[in-house]
């Protein structure tokens, strides 16, 4: 599954800087209030996993929009080059999640 998404930081310090301590992280759009693109890759009704070339920090807030489904708010319990996984702050229904736009017939699977 391959669904585009936008995705914000509600914590500021939750991007990881570069090697070197200097700046912020590759994607400064993140930083911003409709935040940058993102593929989520897998979803469930706890979290959710998704590409993303900037590393975060582990324990950080991010915000998801998905289309139809909107804003749901979520805590990076894992982040690696290129990916990072996110357990949602409060489980989302499988009915908000069925919404999603591109999302059809959805069925609950682990992230």
């Amino acid at each position: 599954m391959y669904i585009a998404g936008r995705l914000a930081l509600q914590t500021p310090s939750g991007a990881a800087l570069p090697k070197g301590g200097a700046g912020i992280a590759p994607n400064p759009d993140i930083l911003r209030f409709h935040g940058c693109d993102v593929v989520v890759r897998q979803l469930s009704e706890s979290g959710f996993e998704a590409e993303l070339a900037t590393p975060l920090v582990k324990g950080a807030l991010v915000r998801l929009r998905l289309p139809g489904a909107g804003a749901l708010l979520a805590r990076v319990v894992s982040s690696a080059p290129g990916r990072f996984c996110a357990e949602f702050v409060n489980p989302v229904s499988s009915a908000r999640l069925g919404m999603t736009l591109g999302l059809s017939g959805y069925t609950p699977q682990a992230a």
